[in-house]
């Protein structure tokens, strides 16, 4: 799934970024056409010419995290044309992400991949009471009562 993002407000935008960081995908500065599918660009859009930019990056493949602040009308059409490449985040708040340490979100993905637990215990080499315990802190973080209910939050956060 491609990463669009279009963020307004103070720390907006540095929030994208780092979660986009966090899910494991390579961010460059600048909208670079041809950057690569597994790339995102990220930079400011203050201008009709930037947003152009940032539009032809999309065409071209790459993910998009946009700190907006061009113009109201400049910033809709940027968002409209950017709607037709995939889902849309207009972000014009910060928000709380949920602080998943490195290794509950390697079991997570392991999870969400299908491995079951035992499996994924056995992968990441630890005991089954080990990876309980770590999907139990998981699932607390993330607010989520069940298991499944955490994997849907935890398919959020992830590209």
């Amino acid at each position: 799934m491609r990463v669009l993002v279009v963020a307004e407000g103070e720390g907006v935008f540095a929030d994208a970024l780092a979660e986009v960081r966090d899910g494991g995908w390579s961010v460059v500065d600048g909208f670079r056409e041809r950057a690569g599918a597994d790339v995102v660009c990220a930079g400011v859009v203050a201008s009709e010419r930037d947003a152009a930019a940032a539009l032809l990056a999309a065409v071209s493949g790459c993910g998009i995290v946009a700190d907006a602040r061009a113009p109201r009308d400049v910033i809709d059409r940027l968002c409209s044309d950017l709607r037709t490449f995939g889902r849309l985040e207009h972000r014009l708040e910060r928000r709380r992400r949920p602080a998943l340490t490195v290794e509950q979100r390697e079991l997570l993905g392991l999870l969400a991949d299908g491995v079951s637990l035992g499996d994924a215990a056995e992968r990441l080499h630890l005991s089954r009471r080990t990876a309980d315990r770590r999907l139990s802190a998981a699932r607390t973080t993330l607010g989520a009562s069940t298991t499944a209910e955490a994997l849907r939050a935890f398919a959020q956060l992830r590209p």
